[in-house]
């Protein structure tokens, strides 16, 4: 052996024991490289939205998780007939859900939901799940997307709502919701809502006693809103709406803004004078739209009560989900000359108009990979939404505004049915609810 390479090898097993001797607490870490998700580049308005990227809320091979903004809930009432009054008087209210779980399901899969009160179960709901595996689609963009699989009540569908099963008073009460696995019907608790019901009495001519309705009290959920991105599914094809309920589009933009309101009475629309329009700016430059910036709106969810007293005028109380798109694009979804989310990055605000009037102002920050930053509520894990999905902050006029019929600010009472908010920036929105008329019926 040459004597050089061997004085070399001598020399490094020297410095090698010697440097261990030296800084023996010293450990050289193992970098492993992450496996990045394999995305289809055909697929329109995905192929830059890489899972696992900070900003994309992207799938996350979530298993028994619940979609928060999903879960939407109704007490419905429940009547008996009555000789001594002639007619139908209540028996108390059942529970009707709207709900989505993330994670891969078998066929037969479904929901349990437990009515409870001081750890007491009152009520039990069974209903069987609509599963969706979308390795399993033939529909390539599905197939390819960065969604989770989830399992939902059935489209349009409710779990609950049995006249045969129902809780006798109003008060709060604990949902606890658990998944049931089609295979070997084991059951996983995956979360615990909290809902405060209330009864509208209802006094015919004569102060005879008749049925009562109920509501589920939201006014903690007027702060709460959420934006949501729906890629397009090619041949002009747009994904379905948030909530599953088939609205389309006829903008380019398709963003999504969900948010509720407490009003009278249950319409298609959010109550506007006029068709309704947004105002936005980017860092404070204000942008311009395509069609003086007009958004579609929708009634998406609700749950009203009306309350009558011995020949008085009737009076109305309602808590809806609303759906507004507007006409902005995002990472190559949308080709119109209206503003883009990927090449207008940063502090994003958007006015919600009706005439000359501001009735929400939202605001999101967009980063440098072109999608809008999760809200800490979400990167703590608190709250859970599906992909695209992001909870943004909202404002609400000082006094209320022309759609607001009531408003209690509640910060303490949490969102999305009692989860109790975490974040600085959460805590404040609630904080900032104005207070307007009066929150509950009057007996």
């Amino acid at each position: 052996m040459n004597k050089n390479i061997v004085f070399s090898v001598i020399a490094i097993l020297f410095l090698s024991t010697f440097a261990a001797a030296q800084f023996p607490k010293i450990k050289i870490p193992t970098v492993k490289t992450p496996t990045i998700p394999k995305v289809d580049k055909a697929v329109p308005g995905i192929d830059r939205a890489v899972p696992g990227s900070v900003g994309t809320s992207s799938g996350k091979n979530r298993q028994n998780v619940m979609d928060d903004g999903f879960t939407f809930f109704e007490a419905t009432p429940v009547t008996e007939y009555n000789e001594k009054s002639s007619g139908n008087i209540s028996k108390g209210w059942t529970l009707t859900a709207n709900l989505r779980a993330f994670g891969t399901f078998p066929d037969n899969s479904g929901f349990k939901v437990v009515v409870a009160q001081s750890g007491k179960a009152l009520a039990t709901y069974m209903c069987q799940g609509k599963t969706h595996r979308k390795a399993e689609s033939p529909v390539r963009e599905v197939k390819n997307s960065p969604d989770d699989d989830s399992m939902s009540t059935e489209t349009g569908g409710t779990c609950g709502g049995s006249k045969d099963i129902f809780v006798k008073s109003p008060g709060k009460y604990d949902v606890n919701v658990f998944t049931t696995n089609g295979n070997d019907d084991s059951e996983t608790a995956v979360r615990t809502y909290k809902i405060d019901v209330h009864e509208a009495k209802m006094i015919r001519p004569g102060k005879i006693v008749g049925p009562s309705d109920f509501y589920i009290q939201r006014y903690a959920e007027s702060p709460v809103s959420f934006l949501y991105l729906r890629p397009g599914l090619g041949s002009g094809r747009v994904k379905a709406d948030y909530h599953e309920k088939g609205q389309g589009t006829t903008l380019k933009g398709n963003v999504d803004i969900y948010f509720s309101i407490a009003k009278n009475e249950n319409s298609n629309g959010a109550g506007f004078a006029g068709v309704p329009y947004v105002r936005c700016s980017v860092n404070g430059q204000v942008v311009n739209f395509l069609n003086k910036g007009q958004v579609k709106d929708a009634s998406m969810r609700g749950d009203k009560a009306d309350y009558k007293r011995d020949g008085k005028p009737t009076e109305y109380i309602g808590f809806y989900s609303y759906w507004i798109n507007l006409p902005i694009n995002w990472r190559g979804n949308g080709t119109t000359g209206n503003p883009d989310m990927e090449s207008q990055t940063g502090e994003w605000k958007c006015d919600l108009r009706d005439g000359s009037t501001t009735v929400r102002t939202f605001k999101w920050t967009v980063g440098g990979d072109g999608f809008p930053q999760q809200h800490p509520e979400q990167t703590s894990g608190n709250i859970n939404l599906h992909w695209g999905a992001y909870l943004i902050e909202t404002e609400i006029p000082a006094s209320g505004s022309s759609m607001d019929q009531r408003l209690m600010p509640m910060p303490d009472a949490g969102l999305f049915y009692g989860i109790p908010w975490k974040s600085a920036e959460g805590k404040k929105m609630a904080a900032g609810v104005p207070t307007k008329g009066t929150p509950y019926f009057i007996p």
